[in-house]
C-alpha cells in the first residue's frame, strides 16, 4: 500500500522547491526539470494509490519513504531561506538599511548552503523519478503480484446461521415491512454503515426471511469488480436448473438482457453484498429493471452515496445492553457442567460493559474480545484484556495468530480512500478518544499542516471550503478508524506529531522521550476543565530538547502558565501556522506572537481575560481569527484596535464593537465567516452594511445586538435593514418598536433567532416569524412579547426544532394549529405565569422528545 504521506510530500516539493530553484539559479531549464520530475512522481503515486494490488511491494515502500525524506529536507531548506534571508529584506528606514547591509555577507553564506542542499535534493529527485518510472513501465512484473487470500476471506454467502446473534430486531422489521410493500416506489434498498457494524449479518437475516419472492440470489462484490462473473452468478442462482456451460459462454451484454427479462417476469430478491464504488453500481444496475418490476435489490455498502436516490438505511451500533449480551453469549457459558445456571457477578458485568464500550459497541470487535475471554472465569484476566484491549483487537489472542479481523475490516475502509483524504482522516487520531471534535478545529489544523490541496479549489472557493468538502466526503464513507505507519513518524522513527493528554500522571516524563527537532504539531490537551494543568515541566522538556523551528500547529487546552504569560520560547516558532489557546490562564497576547511570519489562524477563546496589542493589525497573513468577545480587551483602554491590516482575513469570529474600530471592517473584503457583537447603533449600521455587501461570498454570518433602545426612528431603520442581511443567526437584546417583515430572500437562511427586548412588543411575533423557512431555533425571552395571545398557523415553522418561551409575563393564550411545527423536538416554557394551558396540539406531537 502506497503511503499517503508521500502525496502530501510531493505537494510540498511542488509548491516550495520550484520557487527555491527560481530564486537561487534563475535558470528556467532547471525549473522545468524539477517540474517534470514532480509531475512524473505525482502520476506514479496516484496510479499506485488506485492499484495497490500491483504496487504492494517493500521496494516501492522504500522509495516512498525516500520521497518523504526528500520533502522534509526541502521543507527545512525553504524554511531556513524564508526566515533567515527573506525576512531580512525590504528594509525601509535608514537604520534598518544599515543593518541589512551588514547582513549581506552572512546572507551570501546562507544562500551558498541553501544552494548546495537544493542541488542535492534535485539530484536525488531525478534518481527517484527514474526508479518510479521503471516500476510504472513494468506493471506486469511478478514481484508485484497480489495474493488472493484476503479476497477469499472476505467472500460472503447468503446461507448459514449466526451462532451468537443479538439485536437488530427493529432493523429487520423495518426493512422487511418496506420491502414487502410493493406499492411504495422503492426498488433498491441500501444498508449503509462503517466496517464491522453488521451490515452483512442484517442482509443475511432479511435474505433468509420468508418473503413472497419467487427467486433469490446473493453475490459478494468486494473492491475489485468483475461484472461478468457477478452477472453469471446471479443468473445461476435465479435459474438453478440452467445449464452451467451455457451461462459460462454467454457474452456480457446478453447476460444483462437475460437477467433484466427474468426479473420482469419473476419477483426476485438480489443481494449485492459489500459494494464499494458508485461506478460499480452504475455498471451493475443495467441488469435490473428498477422501474418495470416488483423485484427488489438489497445492497450493503460503506458509501452512503451509492443508490442514495433510493431507500438508504443507516445501520447504528449495538446498544450497550445488546453488546453486553453478545459478549456474554461468546465469553461466558450459560450453564455449568451439571446444568445449573451460572450467576454473573456485578464485578464481571462492570468490566464487561467497559470492554464493550471500548469496542465501540461494534459487533465484530465484541466478538473478537469474547473469543479471547471464552472460558476465562477469573476477573483478573478480564481486567488484563481491558487494560490491553488495543493490542488484543489488533492481534487477537496472540501476535502469531491470524485473528486480526477487526483491523483488517476497518483498514479496508481506509485503503480505498482517495490519497487526499487519507492524511486528513489520520489527523483525527490526534484528538481525545470518545470526545466530540469541533469541525472548525479540524479544518484549521488540516490547512496549517498543508493537507488541503489548493488544486481542489473551485472558482471563488477558499481552502476552508475544500476542507469542508473533504470532511463531508469522509462522513459519506462512514469513516471512524484507520492506520498509516508513516504519518506520526518519519522513516527513522522520529515523532512528527505529538498529542499529549495532560490528565496522565506521566505526561511530563513522556514528553522528555521525544528529542526531535522535526515536530510539526503539538497538541497539549487537558479535558478536565475544572483543573487547569501547570505545564512548566512539559514546556521545558519540549524546548530544551529541540528548537521546534519546524512546528506548524500548537494547540493548548486548559493549561496554566507562569505569571499568566505565554512562554517567551513561542517566539522561536517561526514556521507556526496555527495557534489555539483555549481555557488557559493567559492574560495578554504578547507582541512576539503578532510577529510570527507564517501564522495563518489563531484562536483565543474561553479565557479568563486577555489583552490584545495594537500589533495584531500587522498580522497580514492571518486568515482565520477566533476570539472571545467577552474576555478580550484592547491594550489602550478606550482606543479601539485597527483591523484594516488583516486584508487576507477569511474568518472573523468574536468581533466586538467595544474592542475593534468598526469602520475598518470595510477593508476585510475576503471574509467568508463573520460572528460579531455590536453595542451601539452607529456600529450596527456599519456592520449590517458590510455583511450585506458580502452577501455573495459569506458562508456564515452571526450577529448579536445589545443596544438598550432600538425603538427610535434610527433604530427601526437599522432593524428593518437586517431583513436584507444574509444572516444565519441573530440575537437582539434591546427595546424594539416592532418586528420587521421577514420576507426578503436574503434573510431566508436564518436558522437561529433570539429576541429579548425590554419592554417587549405588543404585536404577535409568531405572525411574521413562522414563515422563515429555515428557522430551527427560536428563543423569545423576558418580555420580548407583551401581548396576551400568540397563534401558530397550520403551515408555520416548517423546520423549527427548538422553541423557548421564557418570562413572557402577559401571555395568556397560545394556539397551535394542526400541522404547525412538524419537526419540533424541544420545547421549554418557563415563567409564563399567566399562560392558561399548553396547546393540545403540542402535547400530542410525536416529534417532541424534550418537553
Amino acid at each position: 500500500m502506497v503511503d499517503a504521506a508521500a502525496t502530501m510530500a510531493l505537494e510540498t516539493l511542488r509548491d516550495l522547491l520550484i520557487e527555491e530553484v527560481k530564486f537561487l539559479s534563475g535558470v528556467e531549464g532547471q525549473v522545468e526539470d524539477v517540474g517534470r520530475d514532480i509531475q512524473a512522481m505525482r502520476r506514479f503515486l496516484k496510479d499506485a494509490d488506485k492499484r495497490r494490488d500491483i504496487y504492494n511491494s517493500d521496494i516501492v515502500r522504500g522509495w516512498v519513504l525516500e520521497l518523504i525524506d526528500l520533502a522534509t529536507r526541502a521543507e527545512d531548506v525553504l524554511e531556513k531561506y524564508a526566515v533567515e534571508v527573506t525576512s531580512k529584506r525590504g528594509a525601509k528606514n535608514l537604520k534598518k538599511r544599515l543593518k541589512r547591509f551588514t547582513c549581506i555577507l552572512g546572507e551570501g553564506l546562507a544562500l551558498h548552503e541553501i544552494g548546495k542542499e537544493t542541488a542535492d535534493i534535485m539530484s536525488r529527485m531525478a534518481e527517484l523519478t527514474k526508479k518510479l518510472e521503471s516500476v510504472s513501465s513494468g506493471e506486469g512484473s511478478s514481484s508485484f503480484d497480489c495474493n488472493d487470500d484476503q479476497r477469499l476471506l472476505r467472500q460472503t454467502y447468503g446461507h448459514g446461521i449466526e451462532e451468537n446473534f443479538v439485536g437488530m430486531k427493529k432493523d429487520i422489521d423495518l426493512l422487511v415491512s418496506r420491502m414487502q410493500n410493493d406499492d411504495r416506489p422503492y426498488r433498491v434498498f441500501s444498508i449503509c454503515g462503517m466496517g464491522s457494524l453488521g451490515k452483512t449479518t442484517l442482509a443475511r437475516k432479511i435474505y433468509q426471511h420468508k418473503f413472497g419472492f419467487e427467486a433469490r440470489a446473493w453475490v459478494c462484490i468486494t473492491q475489485k469488480l468483475q461484472a461478468k462473473a457477478i452477472f453469471q452468478e446471479i443468473l445461476r442462482q435465479l435459474l438453478p436448473g440452467e445449464n452451467n456451460e451455457r451461462v459460462t459462454r454467454i457474452e456480457e451484454d446478453e447476460l444483462v438482457r437475460e437477467l433484466y427479462d427474468i426479473q420482469k417476469v419473476k419477483k426476485c430478491l438480489v443481494v449485492l453484498d459489500d459494494i464499494w464504488e458508485i461506478d460499480h453500481w452504475d455498471i451493475l444496475k443495467n441488469a435490473f429493471p428498477l422501474a418495470e418490476s416488483k423485484s427488489k435489490i438489497l445492497l450493503t455498502t460503506r458509501n452512503q452515496m451509492i443508490a442514495d436516490t433510493e431507500f438508504v438505511y443507516k445501520l447504528e451500533c449495538l446498544t450497550e445492553d445488546e453488546s453486553w449480551d453478545l459478549l456474554q453469549k461468546i465469553a461466558l457459558p450459560i450453564h455449568d457442567s451439571e446444568g445449573s445456571s451460572i450467576a454473573i457477578s456485578k464485578h464481571f458485568e462492570a468490566i464487561g460493559r467497559e470492554l464493550v464500550r471500548k469496542c465501540g459497541r461494534l459487533p465484530l470487535a465484541v466478538s473478537v474480545i469474547g473469543g479471547i475471554l471464552r472460558g476465562q472465569q477469573n476477573s483478573g484476566e478480564w481486567r488484563k484484556v481491558l487494560e490491553n484491549i488495543d493490542s488484543h483487537l489488533k492481534y487477537g489472542k496472540g501476535v502469531d495468530t491470524n485473528d486480526k479481523r477487526v483491523v483488517h475490516v476497518l483498514n479496508l475502509s481506509y485503503d480505498v480512500l482517495p490519497y487526499y483524504l487519507k492524511l486528513c482522516f489520520l489527523y483525527l487520531g490526534c484528538f481525545p478518544e470518545d470526545k466530540d471534535i469541533r469541525v472548525e478545529d479540524v479544518y484549521l489544523i488540516w490547512m496549517a499542516e498543508g493537507l488541503i490541496s489548493s488544486d481542489d479549489k473551485g472558482r471563488n472557493e477558499t481552502l476552508w471550503d475544500v476542507a469542508e468538502r473533504y470532511l463531508n466526503e469522509l462522513a459519506s464513507k462512514c469513516m471512524v478508524q484507520g492506520k498509516e505507519e508513516n504519518f506520526f513518524e518519519d522513516s527513522q522513527g522520529k515523532i512528527r506529531r505529538l498529542a499529549i493528554n495532560l490528565v496522565d500522571d506521566d505526561a511530563a516524563c513522556s514528553v522528555a522521550r521525544f528529542k526531535n527537532a522535526n515536530l510539526r504539531s503539538i497538541l497539549l490537551l487537558n479535558n478536565q476543565m475544572t483543573y487547569p494543568c501547570d505545564i512548566k515541566k512539559i514546556w521545558k522538556n519540549l524546548f530544551s530538547n529541540a528548537l521546534l523551528r519546524s512546528l506548524k500547529v500548537l494547540v493548548l487546552v486548559n493549561c496554566d502558565f507562569e505569571d499568566n504569560k505565554l512562554p517567551y520560547a513561542v517566539r522561536k516558532l517561526v514556521m507556526l501556522k496555527h495557534l489555539s489557546i483555549r481555557y488557559c490562564g493567559v492574560s495578554e497576547l504578547p507582541e512576539f506572537v503578532c510577529k510570527l511570519p507564517c501564522l495563518q489562524s489563531m484562536e483565543l477563546r474561553y479565557l479568563q481575560r486577555m489583552t490584545l496589542p495594537n500589533s495584531i493589525n500587522k498580522m497580514g497573513r492571518l486568515r482565520h481569527l477566533f476570539l472571545d468577545p467577552f474576555k478580550i480587551t484592547n491594550i489602550n483602554g478606550g482606543i479601539r484596535l485597527r483591523l484594516d491590516g488583516l486584508t487576507e482575513l477569511e474568518t472573523l469570529i468574536g468581533f466586538s464593537s467595544k474592542v475593534f474600530d468598526t469602520n475598518h471592517l470595510q477593508k476585510l473584503t475576503n471574509l467568508r465567516s463573520f460572528g460579531g457583537y455590536v453595542y451601539d447603533i452607529e456600529s450596527l449600521f456599519v456592520v449590517v452594511e458590510h455583511i450585506t455587501e458580502l452577501k455573495d461570498q459569506l458562508r456564515e454570518a452571526r450577529l448579536e445586538i445589545e443596544v438598550r433602545d432600538l425603538s427610535s426612528e434610527e433604530g427601526s431603520l437599522v432593524i428593518d435593514s437586517l431583513t436584507h442581511c444574509p444572516l444565519n443567526s441573530l440575537r437582539i437584546d434591546g427595546r424594539l418598536r416592532r418586528l420587521p417583515t421577514w420576507d426578503h430572500p436574503l434573510i431566508q437562511n436564518l436558522h437561529t433567532l433570539c429576541h429579548a427586548p425590554r419592554p417587549g412588543i405588543l404585536d404577535d411575533p409568531m405572525e411574521t416569524l413562522q414563515y422563515l423557512p429555515a428557522l430551527r431555533s427560536l428563543w423569545l425571552s423576558w418580555n420580548a412579547f407583551d401581548g396576551t395571545e400568540m397563534v401558530c398557523g397550520s403551515k408555520g415553522f416548517p423546520q423549527l426544532k427548538s422553541l423557548t418561551l421564557l418570562g413572557l409575563r402577559n401571555l395568556e393564550e397560545w394556539r397551535v394549529a394542526e400541522g404547525a411545527m412538524p419537526n419540533l423536538s424541544e420545547l421549554e416554557i418557563c415563567n409564563c405565569r399567566k399562560l392558561k394551558m399548553i396547546p393540545q396540539g403540542i402535547i400530542f406531537m410525536a416529534s417532541i422528545t424534550n418537553l
